[in-house]
C-alpha cells in the first residue's frame, strides 16, 4: 500500500493511496437500490445466532421500501425529519435504517442500555419524531414520549405481534406490521416507481451517531451519505481486505456504535450474511464462531483479552478463524501474541478510527503485519501529527496529536456549533484528541488519549502503557489506570485491578511488578485498588471518568475512616 509524505511550508502530511474507484455521487438509498436486486433470491442478509431467525435480502429490501413509503405517507420524508432506533442487535435493525436512506431522513441510533436520564440527554440532541425500538426498551420511550413532547410515534421492531408481557403498552406503541399495514394493507411498494430522495451526498446527513462519551456526555456526530460511501469503497478495496468474498460476518459489536454500524453496512453492500448476537455471552460467542464458520473476527480489545485468557477455548473448534481486525482501543502486544498462539492465527491487524471519521481511517496492510501500529492511512484520507501546544505539524517519530482530513470526516456535531468549531482546526482538519506518532514508512502508532494522560512532576504517563504491563501478570484479569490527584506532584498513577478467580496477588506485589520494568515516574505511586469490574462502554473503551468517580468515593471513605 503506497504512502506519500508531503512537506509544504513546514507541514508534514501523510496521504493514503490512490483510490481504486471514485466515490459515488449517489445517496446511500440510491446505492442500495442498485445493489439489492442484483443479489440471489436466497441470499440471507442477517441471522439471529440465538433464535436462528433470518431475513433474506429480498425481504429486507421490500420491507425497507414498504416502511419508507409508510413513513412518507405520514410526512416523515426529508432532512427535516430525524428518526431514531434503540434495540439489541437483531435481524430487523437495519430495516428502518435503509428506509431512512431511501427517504432522505436522518437516522439516530441510540444505546439500548441507556437509562432514562441518559436517553433524555441524547434524544434532546436530535429530537426524533419516530422511534423504532425493541419490546424490552419500549417502556422507557413511552415515558420519554410523555416527558419530552417531540416523539410522535413509537414502533416496535420485528414481524411478531406485541407479546403478552408488554400488552399494557398496546395503546402507546405499534408493531412494525401494524404501522406498515395501516397504510399499505398487504400490498408491496414497487421499487420501479418508488421515488428516492436525492441531493448532494456530501451535505445530506445520513446518520447521527453518538460520540463514545469516554470523557464526558456523548455528542451527536452528524455523518453524511458521502461519509458512508467512503466506507463502502474501502470494503471493496482488496488492499484493505475488510470484507472478504463469501464469508459470514459476526455481528457482535453493537449496531448503534460506529464500528458495528459501519461494519454491517459494508457487509450488506457486499451481499454478505451477518450473524447477529444480541449480547456477549462467553459460550454463545465461541459456539457461534464455530458453528457459522466465522473467518474474520472484528474485535475490540476486551474480546481479545477474553480469547487470550478464557479456559473455555479448548471446548470449541475455532480453526475457521484466519483473520482478526481489532479496533476501538489499542491492543497490547502480549494479548495479541497470546491470541495468535491460542487461535493459531497469525493475521492480526489493528485499525484506527473515530466516530467523527465514520470509524476506520487507518489499517495495517496485509503484506506487512506490524505489531503495535494502528496502520497506514486508507484511501481518501490525509493524516498528520500536530504539536498541541504550538499547532506545528511534526515529522516522523515525533509525538503529537493525530489530525485527519477527508470525505469521511463528519459534517459536524449536530446542533452544537461550539463543539464543532473546537474540533476542526483549519481547512477541514479534524483534531482527534489522540496522542501518537508515525514512522518513516507512514505507519501510525497511538499512545493514549491526550485528556487521559497522567501528569506526574511534569512527565506525561500513558495509562494504556501501564495497563498493558499489568495485563501480563498471570493473576490479573482486567485493569484500568487513572491519576490520583496530589498537590505536590500533580497526579500519581493508580491502578484499579480485577483479580482472576482465586488469585491472591497483593498491592505490593503488583507495584513491584510494574516498578521492575518502568522508569520512576510511571510507577504505581498512587497505589492499587481491587475491584470486581472495570467500567467500559460497549466497544470496550475504559470509562475513566467513572474510575475517577470511584476514586473520589474511595478517598471519601479513607477520610471518613481516618476521623473515626
Amino acid at each position: 500500500m503506497g504512502v506519500e509524505t508531503i512537506k509544504e511550508d513546514d507541514t508534514y502530511v501523510i496521504q493514503g493511496p490512490e483510490p481504486l474507484e471514485p466515490l459515488s455521487n449517489d445517496t446511500l438509498g440510491t446505492e442500495f437500490l442498485k445493489i439489492f436486486p442484483r443479489l440471489p433470491e436466497n441470499a440471507v442478509a442477517i441471522i439471529d445466532a440465538f433464535t436462528n431467525e433470518k431475513i433474506f435480502y429480498t425481504e429486507l429490501f421490500q420491507r425497507s421500501l414498504n416502511l419508507a413509503a409508510t413513513l412518507r405517507h405520514y410526512g416523515y420524508y426529508d432532512q427535516n425529519t430525524v428518526l431514531s432506533i434503540s434495540s439489541e442487535n437483531c435481524v430487523d435493525y437495519f430495516t428502518p435504517i435503509l428506509a431512512s436512506f431511501f427517504n432522505g431522513t436522518i437516522m439516530a441510533p441510540l444505546n439500548h442500555v441507556y437509562t432514562i436520564y441518559e436517553l433524555e440527554h441524547t434524544l434532546k440532541i436530535s429530537e426524533p419524531k419516530v422511534v423504532f425500538c425493541s419490546e424490552d426498551v419500549a417502556e422507557k420511550f413511552v415515558t420519554l414520549k410523555k416527558n419530552l413532547g417531540f416523539i410522535e410515534v413509537i414502533v416496535i421492531l420485528g414481524k411478531s405481534p406485541l407479546s403478552p408481557k408488554y400488552s399494557h403498552l398496546k395503546t402507546e406503541v405499534q408493531t412494525t406490521e401494524q404501522f406498515i399495514q395501516g397504510v399499505l394493507g398487504i400490498k408491496n411498494v414497487d421499487p420501479a416507481v418508488f421515488k428516492l430522495a436525492t441531493g448532494d451526498p456530501s451535505k445530506m446527513i445520513a446518520a447521527i451517531l453518538c460520540s463514545s462519551g469516554t470523557t464526558g456526555l456523548p455528542k451527536g456526530v452528524a455523518l453524511s451519505h458521502r461519509c458512508f460511501d467512503v466506507r463502502l469503497a474501502h470494503s471493496r478495496d482488496p488492499r484493505f481486505s475488510i470484507i472478504m468474498d463469501d464469508e459470514n460476518i459476526l455481528g457482535l459489536l453493537p449496531f448503534f456504535h460506529s464500528y458495528g454500524f459501519a461494519m454491517v453496512l459494508m457487509a450488506l453492500a457486499n451481499g454478505r450474511t451477518v450473524i447477529s448476537l444480541r449480547k456477549f455471552e462467553e459460550n454463545s460467542f465461541l459456539k457461534t464462531i464455530q458453528d457459522f464458520k466465522i473467518h474474520t473476527l472484528f474485535l475490540a480489545p476486551p474480546l481479545a483479552v477474553f480469547l487470550a485468557k478464557t479456559s473455555l477455548l479448548d471446548k470449541y473448534d475455532l480453526s475457521c478463524v484466519n483473520r482478526i481486525l481489532c479496533g476501538a482501543a489499542p491492543l497490547c502486544k502480549d494479548v495479541e501474541e497470546e491470541v495468535k498462539r491460542r487461535l493459531r492465527c497469525d493475521n492480526i491487524r489493528q485499525g484506527y478510527g473515530m466516530t467523527e471519521t465514520t470509524h476506520a481511517i487507518t489499517v495495517v496492510p496485509l503484506d506487512d503485519l506490524r505489531h503495535g501500529s494502528c496502520g497506514k492511512a486508507m484511501s481518501f484520507v490525509q493524516g498528520k501529527v500536530r504539536d498541541p501546544a504550538t499547532g506545528k505539524s511534526l515529522g516522523p517519530n515525533q509525538v503529537g496529536e493525530f489530525c485527519w482530513k477527508g470525505p469521511s470526516s463528519m459534517v459536524g456535531y449536530y446542533r452544537n456549533e461550539e463543539a464543532t468549531k473546537d474540533i476542526f482546526i483549519s481547512d477541514g482538519w479534524l483534531k482527534s484528541g489522540d496522542l501518537g506518532y508515525y514512522d518513516e514508512q507512514g505507519y501510525f502508532y497511538i499512545i493514549d488519549r491526550i485528556k487521559e494522560l497522567i501528569k506526574y512532576k511534569g512527565f506525561q504517563v500513558a495509562p494504556a502503557e501501564l495497563e498493558a504491563i499489568l495485563l501480563t501478570h498471570p493473576e490479573v484479569q482486567d485493569v484500568g489506570v487513572v491519576g490520583l490527584p496530589d498537590e505536590l506532584v500533580g497526579e500519581r498513577p493508580l491502578a484499579f485491578i480485577v483479580r482472576k478467580v482465586g488469585a491472591l496477588v497483593t498491592e505490593d506485589e503488583l507495584k513491584k511488578y510494574v516498578a521492575d520494568v518502568v522508569s520512576p515516574q510511571k510507577r504505581l505511586t498512587g497505589g492499587v485498588i481491587f475491584v470486581e469490574s472495570i467500567p467500559k462502554n460497549q466497544t470496550g473503551k475504559i470509562l475513566r471518568r467513572e474510575l475517577r468517580n470511584l476514586l473520589k468515593q474511595y478517598e471519601k471513605r479513607l477520610n471518613l475512616d481516618s476521623k473515626l
